[in-house]
């Protein structure tokens, strides 16, 4: 199986965190991850998180497709996902695994992993996994977008990596 690593993003302090994912291969989403409507299971992805610090005790992942903005009027959250604990410098979370931690609403209006349906083709998922010392108590009600949960909660987090997946 081939994993996409994406090295993290640069524009936190000390930023050393990558993501892999056994369900992103040659840049693909595998269909199991799909909403059942589009031939998957509605499986939410599984990541891997490397890198780290001592500090981080605690991950949030946010997943959005920016492709929805046209067909959906705007980005379309897949996944929120709060407060998950970290120990270590690296967490494996499996392909459908049940999280300990806070689930956030998706666009869809449900909790947890949200399947992909793009109607017009297809679309670049981007799973965002950010790092914290602390809890961070998020509104859970809404659905947050990588860039409305970093404009929220960025300086509460101190390290940040991303991954992109296509599907369609």
């Amino acid at each position: 199986m081939t994993y996409k690593t994406a090295t993290s993003v640069t524009d936190l302090p000390h930023s050393a965190i990558q993501i892999t994912s056994p369900s992103i291969a040659d840049g693909r989403i595998q269909q199991v991850h799909a909403k059942e409507s589009h031939g998957g299971e509605n499986r939410a992805p599984g990541l891997t998180v490397h890198g780290l610090p001592e500090s981080a005790r605690f991950l949030s992942i946010v997943a959005d497709d920016p492709d929805a903005l046209k067909p959906a009027g705007k980005v379309w959250v897949h996944w929120n996902a709060f407060n998950i604990p970290a120990r270590g410098e690296r967490v494996d979370i499996a392909p459908g695994a049940q999280l300990d931690g806070d689930l956030g609403a998706t666009s869809g209006g449900g909790r947890g992993w949200e399947g992909m349906a793009p109607p017009d083709g297809e679309h670049t998922y981007r799973f965002a996994v950010f790092a914290s010392r602390d809890p961070i108590q998020v509104d859970l009600t809404r659905p947050w977008t990588i860039e409305d949960f970093e404009r929220a909660y960025g300086h509460k987090t101190h390290r940040k990596a991303m991954i992109e997946g296509r599907f369609g």
